[in-house]
């Protein structure tokens, strides 16, 4: 919780942003669609009088200052100005998990993404840090297993920092690990590069102050733009719904005319750091269909896998991954007639219809937000879904550990997301 203290040094940043004009912004609030005489900056920087410590790295990764407004010494201190449960700034409560509003969203209702600290009034269970600490994405990198070279393969076993940790290079976790606070092409603000990979952004175009958009995430809100949203540019149509999950699946261009691009999507930003989640085993960027593996009795058989260490003690292993991006259509198994998953149950990846509509259907995507929520939840588990370590072999040994926080971010408590699809 934010403390009075904090409260008092971030109530410049409150007034200034609460006096930038109420327009229909492309990411929404004073993020993105900056103009020339747009008042926006000053909602958040001082271009010559700035107290605040915190910095931004360039490409090179060099840093500077921010020149915020306020004396916030984190990044998610500074969001929180607005962000947090007890501000006057945004209705988008992310402390909490709570929209306040009642224009873009059911007042009270849980956000899309959840909380960092509560959830529905419970203490979160798991959350993606935001704090500014470091932390290594699980299935990360070429095989997950620490740090990674430039071929994409990991450097030294034998040196302590790229031990099998089953997670990607340390990333400095915050709100903009993730967001750009000046907009992007994609949903929610999201960024253009993850972890140093390009997950949506612009291209070059014949205006070189105005690059085409190349979203990897769009959403079916009302008045999102087919194409991803451009700079220097207003939608006064756009209408962001925070408390239903209208995700779009991924395609290539524009969302409207453009061909589906398995590789996109939300999953398609979410491997910008859990990177071994949609890739093949021969290494190419996963098309969205599953390969044919070998058994012992030499039989063959299909599934999605990638050899990747999981700290489960394992070491390098063939993993079987639930299918994502894909359509439900392509579930064959003896339930398929009892499958009751629908938008209303859990979240999927929709056709594009850009009206703030949705319609069920079996080419509806399973993504990774349909099991998990990407800021925080507070899902209860226990027995087998709290300790991994009850599963054994034959011989005794337990060889399915898992290394995150017992509930994942999972949306349902005791791995009940599993449940929804399957009816068993």
């Amino acid at each position: 919780m934010m403390t009075k203290r904090l409260a008092l040094l971030f109530a410049i940043t409150v007034l200034a942003v609460l006096l930038v004009p109420a327009l229909a912004f492309a990411n929404f609030g004073p993020h993105g669609s900056y103009v020339g005489d747009t008042d926006a900056c000053a909602g958040c920087h001082r271009a010559h009088t700035s107290v605040s410590p915190i910095t931004w790295a360039d490409q090179a990764g060099n840093d500077h200052s921010a020149l915020l407004v306020s004396t916030a010494t984190t990044m998610y201190e500074f969001c929180y100005a607005c962000h947090d449960a007890t501000s006057q700034g945004a209705d988008t409560n992310v402390q909490s998990g709570i929209y306040e509003g009642d224009l873009y969203g059911t007042t009270g209702g849980i956000l899309n993404g959840g909380g960092f600290e509560s959830l529905d009034g419970s203490a979160t269970t798991s959350t993606h840090i935001y704090t500014g600490a470091s932390w290594g994405a699980y299935g990360g990198g070429y095989t997950g297993m620490g740090s990674t070279g430039a071929d994409g393969q990991y450097t030294d076993p034998s040196d302590p920092l790229d031990a099998a940790t089953g997670e990607s290079v340390q990333i400095a976790m915050d709100c903009g690990t993730c967001h750009d606070p000046h907009g992007s092409s994609n949903y929610r603000a999201l960024k253009a590069y993850a972890n140093g990979n390009y997950v949506g952004g612009y291209v070059p175009s014949a205006d070189p102050e105005n690059p085409t958009p190349d979203p990897f995430v769009w959403s079916n809100e009302a008045g999102y733009p087919a194409g991803g949203f451009a700079l220097h540019t207003e939608y006064p149509g756009y209408v962001p719904n925070y408390t239903a999950p209208l995700y779009a699946r991924g395609y290539d261009a524009n969302a409207s005319t453009g061909p589906v691009n398995t590789a996109k999507g939300m999953s398609g930003w979410c491997v910008g750091c859990h990177s071994t989640y949609m890739i093949n085993n021969d290494g190419t960027p996963w098309s969205g269909a599953t390969q044919e593996l070998l058994k012992s009795d030499g039989t063959t058989y299909t599934a999605m896998a990638w050899t990747y260490d999981a700290a489960d003690g394992a070491g390098l292993q063939l993993r079987h991954k639930h299918p994502i991006n894909v359509p439900l259509s392509n579930y064959n198994g003896p339930d398929k007639t009892s499958m009751i998953v629908t938008s209303q149950v859990l979240p999927l990846a929709h056709q594009f219809e850009g009206d703030g509509t949705v319609v069920s259907e079996s080419a509806d995507w399973v993504e990774c937000l349909t099991c998990h929520r990407a800021h925080g939840t507070a899902a209860q588990m226990t027995g087998y879904a709290l300790d991994g370590s009850l599963v054994v072999d034959l011989d005794g040994v337990s060889r399915n550990n898992f290394p995150a926080s017992p509930s994942a971010l999972l949306r349902r408590d005791n791995r009940g997301v599993c449940e929804v699809c399957h009816n068993k």
